[in-house]
């Protein structure tokens, strides 16, 4: 069977990119997802501002003083002062309360990301337009390119968005209370910073998913269960593991293979559990991720059949 080039007119790969965003924006998906991202944000940023005042205001009352539950054993009362203490440190409830606030809803919001992401892909499947696409550009790998280049770029616009709602309100958050609000120091610019590498690299991993998986309903269900029964059930199942079967710590810090867990490792400005990861293994962890997902969508579309 012989393929036939269309003649291409203006910058290959520019044209790609063009082609790719064309098709995004000509479907209702992108601004449903966006709206939805947007109120996500909004919903969870007040929620994080309730939740940091109540913390805030604990931690600068003076009054309250360490009383140990009767009957309470030696490591038991250790326990309960030292938590009692973090729990009246304002400077580390500041910063945490700042690594909240201006990271509002980015949990659900790289979710939508990685739903939107593998639509990119399916949707050339769902409206049957991957044989035409690809009889345009016989280069495969030059569309998957276009799309991860479209996909990435509309990720970082959803970041841009939400950052900027997170930033304005937690602004005036901190203002109203009082408090610095801790831009100034590195744990929370990181936290900003590789939250937009969250996005970028979940958009990454649902453009290789829906490679992977061409039928649409099928990728929009995997990524859900990847990204939402990955989180709470990876940990889950590391927990029953350290419990019943391997008694140390280190299980605990190896559920950040999971990409859920490795994702919001990374952007956490402190340790997302006691035992969890660094936050540059998680960044690892997740860009492996990523790379892989892409690599393979890449390899089996240069392979398989388009009809």
């Amino acid at each position: 069977m012989t393929t036939t080039t269309i003649p291409q007119v203006g910058v290959p790969g520019l044209r790609l990119v063009r082609s790719e965003f064309s098709k995004i924006f000509s479907t209702n998906a992108w601004w449903l997802f966006g709206l939805s991202s947007v109120v996500i944000t909004l919903l969870a940023m007040w929620a994080n501002m309730a939740e940091s005042s109540d913390h805030i205001n604990r931690a600068r009352d003076t009054a309250e003083v360490f009383a140990p539950r009767p009957g309470s054993s030696a490591a038991e009362i250790a326990r309960e002062h030292a938590r009692f203490v973090a729990e009246h440190d304002v400077h580390s409830q500041i910063l945490a309360a700042a690594g909240s606030v201006f990271t509002s809803g980015q949990f659900f919001g790289l979710m939508l990301v990685l739903l939107l992401s593998a639509l990119v892909m399916t949707n050339e499947f769902q409206y049957q337009t991957a044989t035409a696409t690809f009889l345009t550009t016989p280069h495969r790998s030059r569309v998957i390119l276009g799309k991860l280049i479209a996909g990435v770029g509309l990720a970082m616009l959803f970041w841009l968005v939400t950052q900027t709602i997170s930033l304005v309100g937690g602004l005036l958050f901190f203002q109203n209370i009082g408090v610095t609000n801790s831009l100034g120091d590195w744990t929370i610019q990181r936290a900003i910073l590789f939250n937009a590498l969250g996005y970028l690299l979940w958009a990454v991993f649902g453009i290789g998913l829906g490679t992977l998986i061409r039928n649409q309903i099928g990728a929009v269900v995997t990524s859900l269960v990847v990204y939402l029964v990955g989180f709470a059930g990876g940990i889950g199942v590391f927990n029953l593991i350290r419990a019943y079967l391997i008694h140390g710590d280190w299980v605990l810090t190896a559920a950040v293979v999971m990409p859920p867990v490795a994702s919001q490792v990374m952007i956490s400005p402190d340790k997302l559990y006691p035992q969890s990861a660094s936050w540059w293994v998680g960044a690892l962890v997740m860009a492996g991720w990523a790379l892989l997902s892409g690599g393979i969508g890449i390899v089996l579309t240069r392979r398989r059949d388009i009809s």
